[in-house]
């Protein structure tokens, strides 16, 4: 024969402690936690978890643990940025004293000195402006032979159109010069006659003396003394 079920009992139950019944759950929150963050650990390892579509398929394991540190490491700059903003918004200390604010002290007009009034004194009228000079006007021509004269050998240019000619005075210097000097001076601007549509070029000095001029047969300068007639 079976032992008769005792009747329920009218007793209070066993008292538990609440704080041992919140203990025991956050332990078992925190396997909970432990277990899913192994399973996630596993999932993204196999490349299981899901990425967005730029990122390389090879390369899945890596984009959640970057982007979990790119974050901490953005918390971690705002974080420092708020700790600097309070701290230069910090109270004065009750010992440091305000600086004082400077006061202008408003300067006192020495006593006008009794006497005679002083004659004014008239100021001169001021002399007219002298007009600028006109600007340097260049010759078009000397402008070009620049070029090809670096010692300012040439003082002038004195373009003949009519007779395809061209003359050029030449600067004193240019007489003191060696005669292979002068001669490779004549042929180089004798080129650049030439290539300004001057078929013949003369050189003259300062008295308008003939100096050197194109060959007649040949190519090629002649050069002159200023006393012989070519």
């Amino acid at each position: 024969m079976a032992d008769p079920v005792p009747p329920p009992s009218d007793l209070p139950a066993p008292y538990a402690s609440p704080w041992g019944q919140m203990g025991d759950a956050a332990r078992a929150v925190l396997a909970s936690l432990r277990l899913k963050l192994r399973e996630l650990w596993r999932r993204n390892r196999e490349g299981d978890l899901s990425v967005p579509g730029f990122w390389p398929q090879g390369l899945a394991p890596l984009f959640w643990p970057l982007l979990l540190a790119a974050l901490l490491a953005l918390a971690l700059a705002l974080a420092g940025q708020v700790g600097r903003g309070l701290s230069q918004a910090a109270p004065q200390a009750p010992g440091e004293a305000a600086p004082a604010a400077q006061v202008q002290v408003p300067a006192i007009a020495a006593p006008a000195q009794e006497g005679p009034p002083a004659m004014a004194v008239q100021e001169p009228m001021p002399l007219p402006e002298p007009e600028p000079p006109p600007p340097l006007e260049l010759d078009p021509l000397l402008a070009l032979l620049a070029e090809d004269d670096p010692d300012h050998l040439i003082a002038s240019a004195h373009p003949v159109p009519a007779e395809a000619r061209l003359v050029l005075t030449m600067a004193p210097t240019y007489s003191g010069l060696s005669e292979a000097s002068r001669r490779r001076w004549a042929e180089r601007w004798q080129q650049r006659a030439l290539a300004l549509g001057y078929e013949r070029l003369e050189l003259v000095d300062g008295r308008q003396r003939l100096l050197a001029r194109r060959a007649l047969v040949g190519s090629g300068m002649i050069l002159l003394d200023p006393g012989d007639p070519g």
